[in-house]
């Protein structure tokens, strides 16, 4: 099967339907878009395998810094825009650069985002964030910490004490979910275990 493609503003689309991802023609050309457009960026210096631009981990950092400064001193609001600036830049990554990187990177992000969510109570955003996050880092209790939260948030307890106790199975020790699930089985009255 030939494929028929055509340049279209410096971006590959199909030819027929000037599409850059066309249903008719069941074509996606959205990987080698983005690889061209981050390999523009290096000015024709192409990066060895595994290469990290220290300048984006950089505005990462910063911008996760100034999220939780905002968060600390309760901006809640400039705090999600920070977090959300540092999550797209995190996004773009050039695809020569190790995944896991970004992967770790996005878990804290979403999960600083939904806690600023949670501060400001908006439940489904925070839920959203916070389901990303266990996507992203499943054994970290945190994410499930913040899931609890939200699902709290949204009336729905039961779900809420369950995503507690899964993470309590990745970190038993956590005195922020153990508090969290005994304060909720006591205000919500369920998930405790019928003797």
């Amino acid at each position: 099967m030939s494929v028929d493609l055509q340049i279209l503003n410096e971006r590959v689309v199909c030819a027929q339907h000037k599409n850059e991802v066309c249903s008719e023609c069941n074509q996606s050309f959205i990987e080698i878009n983005d690889l061209t457009r981050h390999l523009k960026a290096t000015n024709g210096v192409i990066p060895p395998p595994g290469a990290v631009l220290p300048l984006r981990s950089q505005q990462i950092a910063k911008m996760r810094e100034d999220g939780n400064t905002h968060f600390r001193a309760q901006r809640h609001q400039e705090a999600i825009a920070a977090y959300t600036n540092a999550i797209n830049i995190a996004f773009d990554r050039p695809l020569w650069e190790p995944t896991g990187l970004a992967r770790e990177e996005l878990a804290v992000l979403l999960c600083n985002r939904s806690a600023a969510y949670i501060a400001r109570k908006e439940w489904v955003n925070a839920y959203v964030d916070a389901e990303g996050v266990i996507e992203l880092k499943r054994p970290w209790s945190k994410g499930h910490f913040r899931l609890g939260r939200a699902l709290f948030g949204m009336g729905r307890y039961e779900e809420g004490i369950e995503a507690l106790k899964l993470g309590l199975m990745f970190d038993p020790e956590s005195a922020e979910i153990q508090k969290a699930l005994k304060e909720a089985e006591e205000t919500y009255g369920c998930g405790e275990e019928d003797a």
